[in-house]
């Protein structure tokens, strides 16, 4: 039975792509391909698409750790934005609630 990097590397899936005009595959993890699918679908355009704009942005980084790393810091972000919407949301909340002014109808006093 394969044990650390033998393991890890059976683990990985060959996954055809077309960067810009050149056809080429990835070797990743079926998390991360899930992850990147559900990124292209959530962006509303195709992996090979996602993969162009992300090589294109790689710097030094290989094709499949930037790959890797866009993932990780696209969700990061991704939670970034949903705790501060949720925050704002709350504050909102507490606004409408602590600038309530209820109207009582005037009892005048009969004296």
């Amino acid at each position: 039975m394969p044990t650390g990097p033998e393991r890890a590397a059976n683990m990985l899936v060959n996954r055809n792509i077309t960067v810009g005009r050149l056809r080429t595959s990835v070797r990743l993890e079926p998390q991360f391909l899930d992850a990147l699918s559900a990124i292209a679908s959530r962006e509303r355009i195709s992996i090979d698409r996602l993969c162009t704009v992300i090589d294109a942005n790689t710097g030094e980084l290989g094709r499949t750790a930037a790959i890797r790393v866009f993932i990780a810091s696209y969700f990061a972000q991704l939670r970034v934005r949903e705790e501060r919407a949720q925050a704002e949301q709350q504050a909102s909340t507490f606004e409408r609630t602590a600038s309530f002014q209820p109207t009582y109808a005037t009892v005048s006093r009969a004296g």
